[in-house]
């Protein structure tokens, strides 16, 4: 049998918890760019940057690859400095648009 308290506790734990992940999925917001021809360019630090546009009609975007940049062969992340040999080749730029940085490169 559960008690008034046990059940109150459960409920409120249940409302942090939604309100954790709701509060996690609206704090990143990502754009993508779809290339068939990768433009990046990398120094031997592992920062750059890469040429992309957001769409057809859209400006090009200069987006700077960093540190933190991630980089996934076939879901499975690899070294970033692979990303280097992928210029001219297909991959997916994923950008973090509230602080304009490429966050991962797949392919």
């Amino acid at each position: 049998m559960i008690t008034y308290k046990t059940l109150l506790n459960l409920i409120v734990m249940a409302g942090l918890m939604l309100s954790g992940l709701q509060a996690y999925a609206t704090s990143i917001s990502e754009d993508a760019i779809e290339t068939e021809s990768l433009r990046i360019t990398m120094k031997d630090d592992g920062t750059g940057y890469i040429q992309g546009k957001l769409c057809d009609k859209c400006k090009m975007l200069t987006v700077p690859v960093t540190a933190q940049t991630k980089a996934f062969d076939k879901n499975i992340q690899v070294p970033l400095k692979q990303a280097a040999g992928r210029v001219g080749k297909p991959a997916t730029i994923f950008i973090n648009m509230d602080h304009t940085r490429v966050t991962r490169i797949a392919w």
